[in-house]
């Protein structure tokens, strides 16, 4: 049986691979550089529409108090307490604390969470008995039902369950043997089906995660699901459009090759990659067409 210990490690390896995910996203201005004070933010962001009752238990737990718009300035002060978790995400030093870990998870809005409910997967003889499987295929490099292909002390797997089991375990398995490649989390194979997301012309899909990785191959972009991320449209704009609400941009555009496309937030070009800007005076004189 997956002692308590072994799982939180596996749980903590998933928490910074997540980060390693999440900070290229939508809060990459928090992430890239997790400062405490950059971390303090985004727990403020995270956490003011949040209606979890785990998250705001854990939230309680880490910092004392409970999570309230009142509590703002509260808040503001507790930049010290994030400093652990900061040197977690530069992989400086380990947590020791269960509460800063549970706190980790919804700064990088990892999945399953808190501690308990990801504890909860590893239960029982039979997944203990399917991990020593997936252990011994990785060591042997022979690869069945994984393709493994070595550099260094990482892998590029290539995951092909044969049960639901299998589905279940799936990079969540890999990350408590500190094997995360792809940019695949725990959660996006712990629970595959439609848990990935794919960009269809001007919008995103749900889609199977295992599916559509093994039907379509490794180099289509398919994204494990992110709640913000999936909102993202492109949009068709004309003069009468709303571009801003008072002195906010409410429509941001990429520009490549003399191409522009406009999007409904702030982030980056599904298609090119190219970081999105918001609108200006400029670009719409100069780049929105009359309506028709």
């Amino acid at each position: 049986m997956m002692t308590e210990q072994n799982k939180l490690e596996a749980y903590k390896k998933a928490i910074q691979s997540q980060f390693d995910t999440e900070k290229s996203k939508y809060y990459s201005n928090f992430l890239m550089s997790p400062s405490r004070a950059n971390l303090r933010k985004l727990c403020s962001e995270r956490m003011k529409d949040n209606k979890s009752e785990d998250d705001l238990k854990s939230f309680t737990l880490f910092l004392g108090f409970e999570f309230s718009l009142s509590n703002a300035n509260k808040l503001k002060k507790q930049n010290d307490k994030f400093r652990p978790i900061e040197t977690f995400f530069k992989r400086e030093t380990d947590l020791s604390e269960l509460e800063a870990v549970n706190m980790a998870a919804i700064l990088v809005d990892f999945q399953p969470r808190p501690f308990r409910k990801f504890s909860e997967l590893f239960n029982g003889e039979e997944i203990e008995s399917e991990i020593d499987k997936v252990t011994d295929k990785i060591k042997s490099s022979k690869g069945e039902s994984l393709g493994v292909t070595s550099s260094k002390d990482k892998a590029t797997l290539v995951f092909e369950p044969k049960n639901n089991l299998k589905k279940k375990l799936g990079y969540g398995v890999i990350g408590a043997l500190g094997l995360f490649t792809v940019g695949y989390t725990t959660k996006d194979l712990l629970f595959p089906e439609k848990q990935c997301m794919k960009w269809m012309e001007d919008h995103y899909e749900l889609v199977d995660c295992i599916k559509e990785t093994q039907d379509i191959g490794s180099y289509e972009i398919i994204k494990p699901y992110d709640k913000i991320e999936f909102e993202r449209k492109e949009l068709t704009v004309c003069d009468t459009t709303e571009f801003f609400v008072g002195d906010k941009a409410k429509v941001w555009y990429s520009k490549k090759n003399n191409v522009v496309q406009f999007f409904n937030m702030y982030g980056e070009n599904p298609e090119n990659k190219v970081s999105l800007k918001p609108i200006t005076q400029h670009m719409i004189d100069n780049y929105v067409v009359p309506c028709k």
